[in-house]
């Protein structure tokens, strides 16, 4: 889904056929970033908001962007809800048309790893550069990062899983990997990529996220403006400029989430430090169960995430830390804390949420039944959270 917002907490076109089918001077060097956008909206996003098509807006934003820096490339892979996918390299206000690309032109499914594959394999050897910030732009969720309702010519529906999308980047260098959609930043997301891809950060929001999505013309400007930027500096640069734009009218409406940037290099030790407190409270959950109760019921979104069983892990914690009168266990619980703040290197949210999100969510569902049959393909289920949900919903009767 895709309904979206603030705070900072920082250590922060036309599609026309006419586009110019001329090569860039600069397309064969060495570049410092790539700038990937994979826009899929061959769904229900393909629609107006303020009277205006939400994939033209972004599209003509990342248009009206002017620079004279040859370190810097922008490619866009767009697929509509009608017509077929065009890649298009983004240069000084033109859409260049990647006629060479194997899917330009053709009906293409989005929810496939080898056309999000191909999409990479292609800019990479076009056009090579020392960092890569990959977005994927669609509909979102704990299961899956693109969607395609027009798979092919005769039709037919696909995702395109997080498991699929490790698949696809495991032989690239994906330095910071963003996602301009709902639910994306969770604890199992961020560890399945940390372990599985060689991206360094995550950009994300815990809940959900409207049509305005991230400002493609600032952030694709700050990235003109500064190429020497580093992966952390780009991952911040999102969320700040995220920021920036959804502090002003007319979108200030809009500023009902969270968006974070995680240090995927720091959620192994985040996710160790939980399953030591976890592990903790295992054996005796009879004795523990209201405590965790309580604490999953102040960690709960508002604004519908908790319908996917989904809380604040921060909040979790910090409630579990306050009411318990174990000194091991407070001692376990700032441990987490601790490394949390290390894993989230900056945040934004409103003023309704900037108490209730500390910018990663998690799953714990109150019965077995709720969760959902692809979550223990998560490598992060295997450690010791499963067995926690398993234990927390076996004591209340729940399993």
């Amino acid at each position: 889904m895709r309904t979206r917002g603030i705070a900072i907490a920082l250590v922060a076109m036309s599609l026309a056929a006419s586009a110019l089918l001329m090569p860039n001077a600069s397309s064969e060097g060495q570049h410092k970033w790539m700038y990937l956008l994979y826009l899929d909206a061959d769904n229900s996003l393909d629609v107006k908001a303020n009277n205006v098509y939400v994939v033209q807006s972004d599209l003509d934003e990342l248009m009206s962007v002017r620079w004279s820096t040859d370190d810097v490339v922008c490619y866009v892979l767009v697929d509509r809800l009608a017509g077929p996918a065009n890649l298009l390299r983004i240069d000084n206000g033109k859409a260049i048309e990647m006629t060479d690309f194997k899917w330009n032109g053709k009906e293409v499914n989005m929810g496939s790893p080898d056309t999000l594959r191909d999409f990479v394999s292609f800019t990479a050897k076009k056009t090579p550069a020392d960092n890569t910030l990959l977005v994927f732009w669609d509909h979102g969720s704990l299961r899956y990062a693109a969607s395609d309702d027009h798979v092919s010519d005769s039709g037919g529906t696909d995702v395109l899983t997080h498991f699929e999308v490790v698949e696809a980047l495991s032989e690239f260098k994906i330095d910071v990997i963003a996602a301009d959609e709902c639910n994306v930043g969770q604890i199992e997301v961020a560890y399945e990529y940390a372990v599985n891809t060689q991206a360094k950060y995550l950009v994300a929001a815990e809940t959900y996220t409207g049509w305005r999505g991230f400002p493609y013309d600032a952030t694709l400007r700050e990235m003109t403006k500064n190429p020497a930027m580093t992966p952390e500096d780009a991952a911040t640069m999102l969320v700040e400029q995220t920021q920036i734009l959804l502090n002003k009218p007319p979108y200030m409406g809009e500023r009902v989430n969270t968006h974070s940037a995680i240090d995927l290099t720091k959620v192994q030790d985040l996710v160790g430090s939980l399953k030591s407190l976890t592990s903790m409270m295992i054996p005796d959950m009879d004795h523990y169960i209201n405590l965790i109760s309580r604490a999953r019921g102040n960690a709960q979104y508002c604004y519908g995430a908790n319908a996917g069983n989904r809380i604040d892990l921060g909040v979790f914690v910090q409630s579990i830390a306050a009411k318990t009168a174990s000194k091991d266990l407070r001692e376990a619980c700032s441990a987490v804390l601790e490394d949390l703040d290390d894993t989230v290197i900056a945040i934004h949210a409103t003023g309704s949420l900037d108490h209730m999100l500390n910018g990663l969510g998690i799953t714990l569902p109150d019965h077995m039944s709720e969760l959902p049959g692809f979550y223990s393909d998560f490598e992060f289920a295997g450690q010791g959270w499963l067995d926690f949900a398993k234990a927390y919903c076996g004591a209340h009767g729940s399993t």
